[in-house]
């Protein structure tokens, strides 16, 4: 129904920013991630989803159009709901939370208040199919290759390490599945498998 909104900062608490959009202040619930992104007294344009319920009608809203995807896709996924997939989204970079996903990595799910482990296990079992690499590997956009040059295994390597492993894992399970894979992307979605495994 809503795209986004946007308009002027007006106030902020833990898990909502308030924004005067033509006069009107609209209470958006967000993540930690998002209030990074916006200040008090500034512009801002939150990408939005509105959620009716039978006892409330609530607007929510994302610094990126991805956060907002992916709230939308957890809140798909059977026992969760707009305040826990807020809390994993507080959580997590929308390029962590694909990585944990591709990996099954039920732990990284479980630092999260309201998700257990079945509930993590519902999280990844959904998701699986609907997680492209390239959501996990969006996170290593801005980080320089790693020593050794501009190639296919550098550039794995440098995607795995912005990921959150160490240099030396993230060098193991790229040796392990080069010749595997053709592009950084296979390369990358083998070595988290083996990773994760």
């Amino acid at each position: 129904m809503y795209e986004y909104i946007q308009g002027e900062i007006v106030d902020t608490g833990k898990d909502y920013a308030v924004v005067d959009a033509g006069g009107i202040g609209y209470r958006v619930m967000t993540t930690a991630q998002t209030l990074q992104h916006v200040q008090k007294g500034e512009k801002a344009r939150l990408f939005c989803q509105f959620v009716v319920r039978e006892d409330a009608h609530t607007l929510y809203g994302f610094y990126t159009h991805e956060e907002r995807e992916m709230f939308i896709r957890l809140t798909g996924v059977s026992g969760i709901g707009p305040k826990v997939a807020l809390g994993i989204l507080s959580a997590m970079r929308v390029s962590d939370l694909a990585a944990a996903i591709i990996t099954a990595d039920e732990g990284a799910f479980q630092k999260v208040s309201g998700v257990g482990k079945k509930t993590a296990q519902r999280i990844i079992l959904d998701l699986a199919e609907k997680i492209d690499t390239a959501e996990a590997m969006a996170g290593a956009a801005d980080v320089p290759l790693a020593a050794g040059g501009a190639g296919v295994e550098a550039e794995s390597v440098s995607a795995l390490v912005s990921l959150g492993y160490n240099q030396t894992e993230a060098a193991r399970a790229v040796a392990s599945v080069k010749n595997l894979g053709d592009t950084t992307e296979d390369i990358i979605l083998m070595a988290l498998k083996r990773l994760g495994g």
